[in-house]
């Protein structure tokens, strides 16, 4: 029995240990992300992953024993990768008479239960695959899911999308897989007249094609600098216990909600908020001006009609980049939330330095403490910290990363440890 207890003694004492580990790293002013040497060493990257160049903007998840599955949107498709990070098979096709059929283009959005992923398109389908790669079943929304957050017991959060005759509402529900039930979190409607107020737009511009037949071309919103509505959605994600963990970039706070949805805890974030600058606002202008010189120089004929309205009508608002109205919130707290294997919440600031690739975060404990701020630097990567592609697992990170010098397909599935 005393063998016992003092086996226990030391299992607590390792794991508490490991817990710490993390929080120390990120009380150092610079960390270091290091390849893992051997991680998809037997992948050829080239023959795998031949249009990643062109395909950058995809998501992974990693399963609970190392495996990673990785959406191939243009491929309608879906890889999946070994714990060592090497190619196993690729699964899921494009059509629309099965049910497993993908008909647009699918993201992996995370592993539920530790059994299924599964991925989301703007139709508001989700698939579920066993980690096999064989369907399970297609889910139906009737609104299209912005970004949506694996829970426990089958139960997913979904930051949905709803069309409205004036304006649009945004809906943060949980959703049980197995009965299809949704309980809603928050709900917030926005008029088109408000999120109009810092859009550059575009009236359909009718122009006569080559055929000599009369065209339309579409409506365009483009949003002004730090003002697109991704800026200012809600950061989620989930912790070890399968709570929801939602970050509030323009308000500057965290909220933590159990897998049924009762609030747990509420804590402002101890951050510094920066104005956006007259200095900043004419940069933005002058940029602005700037592609629309480059455009008009290049019109080819066949579009000169359609296009010389089209920079009319953008010329006609540029003014709207210089406008102060346009960027009174100032910048978001930050810019994005990630949480680590130990709970730990990361909240990365906007770089300041033209073309770096050092970026700062400020990391808290989930019981709203402050640990630390540092910067994360790679020497063979320009990172990219989007939640979508960078995952904690066991202390260590994986995440789908551009190499800074090679030529050929550059992108690649890595393995990192955190060190100085």
């Amino acid at each position: 029995m005393k063998k016992q207890v003092i086996f226990l003694f030391f299992a607590v004492l390792a794991l508490n240990i490991a817990a710490q580990s993390l929080q120390n790293i990120y009380q150092q002013p610079i960390i270091k992300l290091i390849p893992a040497a051997n991680y998809g060493q037997n992948n050829d990257w080239d023959k795998i992953e031949s249009n990643s160049n062109a395909e950058k903007s995809k998501q992974l998840a990693v399963a609970p024993d190392g495996s990673v599955f990785l959406s191939n949107k243009l491929r309608y498709s879906i890889s999946k990768y070994d714990k060592s990070g090497n190619f196993v098979k690729e699964f899921g096709k494009k059509g629309g008479k099965s049910l497993s059929d993908f008909i647009y283009n699918p993201t992996v959005q995370g592993v539920l239960d530790g059994k299924y992923v599964y991925t989301a398109a703007v139709d508001g389908r989700l698939h579920f695959f066993d980690l096999n790669g064989s369907w399970v079943k297609t889910l139906r929304l009737d609104y299209m899911p912005l970004n949506t957050i694996p829970l426990k017991n089958g139960k997913i959060v979904i930051l949905g999308h709803v069309p409205m005759r004036n304006g649009s509402k945004h809906i943060l529900s949980i959703c049980d897989t197995d009965t299809k039930k949704q309980k809603t979190i928050t709900s917030e409607t926005v008029s088109y007249a408000k999120e109009n107020e810092s859009r550059i737009l575009i009236s359909p511009i009718e122009y006569i094609a080559k055929d000599g037949s009369k065209q339309k071309g579409p409506a365009i919103s483009i949003s002004l600098p730090l003002n697109d509505t991704f800026i200012s959605r809600e950061r989620m994600a989930t912790d070890s216990k399968g709570n929801l963990i939602i970050g509030y970039p323009m308000q500057g706070k965290i909220r933590i909600y159990s897998a049924d949805g009762t609030k747990i805890k509420e804590f402002k974030l101890d951050m510094r908020r920066e104005n956006i600058s007259k200095e900043d606002m004419e940069g933005y202008y002058q940029k602005a001006k700037k592609q629309m010189d480059d455009l008009e120089k290049t019109i080819n004929i066949e579009n000169r009609e359609y296009k010389e309205k089209y920079i009319a009508q953008y010329r006609s608002q540029l003014e709207k980049f210089r406008n102060p109205e346009n960027y009174k919130q100032g910048l978001p707290y930050f810019a994005e939330m990630i949480v680590d294997s130990d709970d730990n919440i990361l909240l990365f600031n906007f770089t300041k330095e033209e073309g770096s690739n050092k970026f700062d975060v400020i990391t808290y404990s989930k019981n709203g403490n402050k640990i630390g701020t540092s910067s994360f630097v790679s020497d063979e990567y320009k990172l990219n910290f989007n939640p979508a592609v960078f995952k904690f697992y066991k202390g260590q990170i994986i995440a789908y990363q551009e190499l800074k010098s090679k030529t050929g397909n550059n992108m690649r599935l890595v393995k990192f440890n955190l060190g100085k």
